[in-house]
């Protein structure tokens, strides 16, 4: 079996060991910097220390970043060719052959491609370091019905599941009719196989956990106790802190000097 691109990593990083909601914290800190920056390069700078976050702080290994590049870049090139495409060019900037590249289009092209891909990064980063109990425990901590918080949680725990259970299909699948090799038609008509058993088996499990949440009397008290209680990490602080100065300081650098 493969591995699982959308699922928490285990590692002993200082990534790892900050807690859920600062490391929650960090990605909303992230996501609103990209929207207030003007300019690609400061987008392009920013990315790049993600990158460096997520290999060398956070010890994420490459091949991991490597099978979940087409997520990363894949939208993200789509929307920026798009804006691309419909932005009108004023001030041109190189020439090739009749084709003209304008200034215009380049920065909104990649205001959108790095905009995007930094909050795909960001988001991947908090599911590679975060165990997804933490995550429920701290936003039970902020304040949000347990109910909700257990649903979160739910929600990101089926992700690797629903990922395991499309590629147990396809091995399956390639293992009776080689897949791979087939037709385009015949290839669509496996992936509605696909869909309608990963639909299927997500139904069954959707139904055996709501049983066992019944049976156990989950909701019937309005407060509930954890095994692990929820405490804010000194390397939450740190991330926290040095990411809000990094992103200021790259607001101001694009202000004054570009």
């Amino acid at each position: 079996m493969s591995e699982q691109l959308l699922a928490y990593v285990e590692k002993t990083s200082p990534i790892h060991r900050a807690d859920a909601l600062s490391k929650l914290l960090w990605v909303v800190i992230v996501v609103v910097a990209t929207f207030q920056f003007q300019t690609t390069l400061p987008r392009v700078v920013l990315f790049f220390v993600l990158l460096f976050t997520a290999l060398v702080i956070a010890r994420v290994p490459l091949g991991t970043l490597w099978r979940v590049s087409p997520l990363i870049f894949g939208v993200a090139f789509l929307l920026g060719a798009f804006h691309y495409v419909v932005t009108k060019g004023i001030t041109p900037l190189y020439q090739f052959g009749s084709h003209v590249v304008y200034r215009e289009p380049l920065e909104a092209g990649g205001a959108y491609f790095f905009r995007l891909a930094i909050m795909v990064l960001a988001s991947f980063l908090l599911i590679w370091t975060t165990d997804t109990y933490q995550l429920m425990v701290g936003l039970a901590y902020l304040g949000l019905p347990y109910r909700y918080a257990f649903a979160i949680f739910m929600a990101l725990r089926y992700i690797p599941l629903i990922q395991r259970e499309v590629e147990a299909v396809r091995a399956a699948h390639a293992i009776r009719g080689k897949a791979a090799q087939s037709p385009l038609k015949h290839r669509f008509r496996l992936w509605q196989r696909y869909l309608f058993t990963v639909i299927v088996n997500g139904l069954r499990k959707a139904e055996n956990t709501a049983v066992a949440i019944e049976a156990r009397g989950f909701g019937a008290y309005p407060e509930r106790t954890y095994w692990k209680e929820f405490r804010w990490t000194r390397s939450g602080f740190l991330i926290i802190v040095s990411f809000t100065v990094f992103c200021v300081a790259l607001i101001v650098w694009e202000r004054v000097y570009l």
